[in-house]
């Protein structure tokens, strides 16, 4: 996190005086300096006189110096930034040349873990990226000193990324003036940190003997004779940074099952959402069966046609939110 400089130690006083003055006045821009080339003459003057009070005049030498170039860079840092997966993660840069000599700027952009990484180019200069603003970057830039190349390194996050991933991009800003001395005087870095907010959903199936138990508590397992009905049923908890949407949850009859008429059931809990069931008898091939009292010759109020039960929810599920359905059976 920072600012980042790159400056040839020749003129640190004077790159230091005129950063710390645009720093403290927002909107400033960082002052160039005197241009590289520029040649300076001056030449000194002594008026006299003679006994008799006549003028005089005699100019000295000429004296010249020129302006030497002075190569550096100031490269803002845009923070670090959350996202989904498959989202572009943008992070907006200010490239600005504080030397005083036009100087040309590789740029390289880069994510660990090999997310797609594109840099384009700023064209309103605002810092927002605009629909129609995809012009890629092409290095180098060349930016006339004092002046500014905005651009944007956007990150691709790809898709079932785990939530809570982070990835580090790093921008390379290698400037091409030379001062021999310190040949890294226009050369500067930033690395900004993307995590991942993906929703995380714990879903968890019990079951109970109904017929024995009907109060008792939901487990991994039970026991059951034939003729009796168990109860199950599934929580689902998102513990995941964001919420997960488009929900649908379905489970299998076994064939050893009749389904029980009416007893899927949704119960939103915490989540928010709406649910509504629908069954298949066909494993799912179709989902628009209604069960029936005695279907395929089941005992009224039980269906064996049923193969599957699915629930598909309205809504989005907010972190740390809980649902759960339930349904009944009899064992054949």
């Amino acid at each position: 996190m920072g600012i980042h400089v790159g400056r040839s130690a020749t003129v640190l006083w004077v790159v230091a005086l005129v950063l710390a003055a645009a720093l403290a006045v927002p909107g400033v821009a960082l002052a160039a300096g005197t241009p590289a080339g520029t040649i300076i003459t001056n030449q000194a003057t002594v008026t006299f006189t003679d006994t008799n009070n006549n003028p005089y005049t005699q100019l000295s030498n000429t004296t010249s110096v020129t302006v030497i170039p002075v190569y550096g860079v100031l490269l803002n840092d845009p923070g670090n930034r959350t996202g989904f997966p498959l989202d572009n993660v943008t992070y907006a840069y200010t490239i600005q040349n504080i030397g005083n000599a036009t100087d040309n700027y590789a740029l390289a952009a880069s994510t660990v873990g090999g997310w797609t990484t594109t840099m384009y180019v700023d064209t309103n200069k605002n810092g927002t990226r605009e629909p129609g603003e995809t012009t890629v970057v092409s290095s180098p830039v060349q930016i006339v000193a004092g002046d500014n190349a905005y651009i944007f390194v956007v990150v691709t996050i790809p898709t079932g990324t785990a939530n809570g991933t982070t990835a580090v991009t790093t921008l390379n800003v290698t400037g091409t003036g030379i001062v021999a001395a310190f040949p890294d005087g226009d050369d500067a870095t930033d690395a900004s940190t993307t995590t991942v907010q993906a929703p995380v959903l714990g879903v968890v199936k019990g079951v109970r003997n109904f017929t024995l138990n009907p109060g008792g508590t939901f487990d991994n397992t039970a026991t059951a004779a034939p003729t009796q009905e168990l109860e199950y049923r599934i929580a689902v908890t998102n513990s995941g940074a964001s919420a997960a949407s488009s929900l649908v949850l379905s489970d299998a009859i076994n064939t050893n099952y009749g389904y029980k008429i009416a007893s899927a059931t949704f119960t939103a809990g915490t989540s928010g959402l709406t649910g509504a069931v629908t069954f298949s008898n066909n494993s799912g091939g179709s989902w628009a069966y209604t069960p029936v009292s005695a279907g395929c010759s089941a005992p009224a109020g039980y269906d064996y046609c049923v193969t599957n039960v699915r629930w598909t929810m309205t809504g989005s599920q907010a972190t740390g939110t809980s649902f759960n359905v339930n349904f009944m059976v009899r064992l054949k």
